[in-house]
């Protein structure tokens, strides 16, 4: 009987030792995967190689971007030029084409030519004088005595006398424009220059 017993509590015992180290082996299992857990979480993440930035080109300065402007000068310089013709001024062709053409032979002095003389205490009046087509005569305005005078060619003058004896002298001397004259009065009182321009026709005071 003793014997039956004993023979059946020792199953017993040895189960109870396997179901205690099967807890053992669990228990150390589920440490050792919490330990792995922990030490995972822990682990610094992995070092990654960060790749060098290129260094950027300089960028241009505001100075260095602009162009530079062409100065003035030169297109002055060209619209100057353009307009000359022919190596001489716009101007001076200009006043070249309007000019009057320069009277020849008797023509240069023939015409009505208006101006102001001396008239001693009356100061410089208005005077005219006409001189004919083949600048033989001349005829007087009525502040010189009105009449007519003969007149005497001498190159580019003409000349002719006035007054009670023909004591005051008179001459006519176109300039090369054609269109004005240098006229004296030279006399016992009175000596006068002046520069008469050529009309289109005889002054209202003018006798013929």
């Amino acid at each position: 009987m003793n014997a039956t017993r004993t023979d059946k509590s020792i199953p017993r015992s040895c189960l109870r030792h396997n179901k205690m180290s099967i807890l053992r082996r669990t228990f150390c299992g589920l440490l050792i995967t919490a330990f792995v857990l922990i030490s995972a979480h822990r682990l610094p993440a992995p070092i990654q190689e960060v790749p060098e930035n290129p260094t950027p080109a300089p960028t241009p300065t505001p100075a260095q971007s602009e162009a530079p402007k062409p100065t003035p000068k030169h297109s002055a310089k060209l619209k100057a030029t353009s307009s000359d013709v022919e190596g001489f001024p716009e101007s001076q062709t200009r006043s070249a084409s309007v000019a009057a053409p320069v009277h020849q032979g008797p023509a240069r002095f023939a015409g009505v030519w208006n101006g102001k003389i001396s008239q001693g205490l009356l100061g410089h009046t208005p005077t005219t004088l006409a001189v004919d087509p083949a600048a033989t005569a001349v005829a007087l305005s009525h502040n010189l005595g009105g009449g007519t005078r003969p007149v005497t060619a001498s190159g580019n003058t003409i000349s002719w006398r006035t007054g009670v004896a023909g004591e005051i002298a008179w001459t006519l001397t176109p300039n090369s424009d054609g269109q004005t004259a240098q006229v004296t009065m030279k006399g016992l009182l009175l000596n006068d220059t002046a520069i008469f321009r050529r009309g289109s026709a005889p002054a209202a005071g003018a006798s013929h």
